[in-house]
């Protein structure tokens, strides 16, 4: 869907809101959870909430098949963890981008990492000046997905991989009532409606992108996911009385009930979680 600049500035305003918002929640959970990460993890093989999301970076990264050398665009990194975790490893440039200011500082004193405050749709860099594109749980927030598409196509070197991990649609008919569902929870997380995976495929390859995995990872992501909701189910009556004694804001409350929704919108079918991998061709 095409988006006015002014449009586009209002969303971006919205996302920063969000985490600027939801900060001490994924502080308060990034303790409990044993990392700073504000993604889900893989359970197949974990048994902690840390092994979980240090195994969901495990299987992005064996994905990417990312090599020494290379460089790596976590494109909507947050607060850098898997950026940071990445380049404590790999010997090669490893970039965060995020519009979140205070995001980006704080990624910086987490790692060795570069960071960038700057749109992942109107990247700051070279054309092909990237191996691997990666993005955990971001593209949900892009709101016009064939230019954002476009641009990693930019980005990336002939040869060169998008890694994506994140929520879709379970299919592409949802019901208005389905929708509307969705939208108590997307709304106060700053996310656009979801799209499915076979038209996120469809919108890759016509960026010239092609599909070479694709994998459904709801059930090994399950508990993370609905962990979210049940943290804010047991967490909301204490912030609604922070809230009337004024020290919750609205969009406190209302990104704890989009958590809620999340997971009842999870149990109900009407999303999925996908690890997708899609190359550009070498010319």
């Amino acid at each position: 869907m095409h988006r006015t600049t002014y449009d586009i500035r209002l969303h971006h305003d919205a996302v920063r809101a969000f985490y600027r918002q939801t900060d001490w929640m994924f502080r308060v959970l990034g303790i409990i959870r044993g990392s700073q990460a504000m993604h889900a993890g893989l359970w197949q093989q974990a048994r902690t909430h840390r092994a979980a999301l240090r195994l969901i970076d495990k299987t992005l990264l064996a994905a990417a098949q990312l090599t020494p050398g290379e460089c790596l665009l976590d494109a909507g990194c947050g607060a850098g963890a898997s950026a940071n975790e990445i380049a404590a490893i790999h010997d090669g440039p490893v970039i965060g981008l995020t519009i979140v200011p205070e995001q980006a500082k704080r990624a910086r004193r987490g790692g060795r990492a570069m960071f960038l405050c700057a749109d992942y749709a109107a990247a700051p860099l070279r054309d092909a000046c990237c191996d691997v594109v990666w993005m955990l749980e971001s593209i949900c927030h892009a709101p016009d997905k064939p230019a954002l598409l476009a641009e990693i196509a930019r980005l990336l070197r002939p040869g060169g991989r998008l890694v994506i991990a994140d929520r879709f649609a379970a299919r592409p008919d949802l019901s208005p009532a389905e929708r509307d569902q969705l939208r108590a929870w997307l709304r106060p997380w700053a996310m656009p409606d979801l799209v499915a995976v076979d038209e996120l495929i469809r919108l890759a390859e016509a960026a010239g992108l092609r599909l070479c995995r694709r994998d459904d990872l709801t059930l090994s992501a399950g508990p993370s996911l609905r962990f979210l909701g049940h943290f804010a189910q047991l967490t909301l009556p204490a912030a609604l009385v922070l809230h009337a004694l004024r020290l919750q804001s609205d969009l406190q409350i209302a990104a704890m009930r989009g958590c809620i929704a999340q997971t009842r919108t999870l149990n109900a079918g009407l999303w999925r979680y996908y690890l997708l991998v899609l190359v550009k061709p070498a010319a």
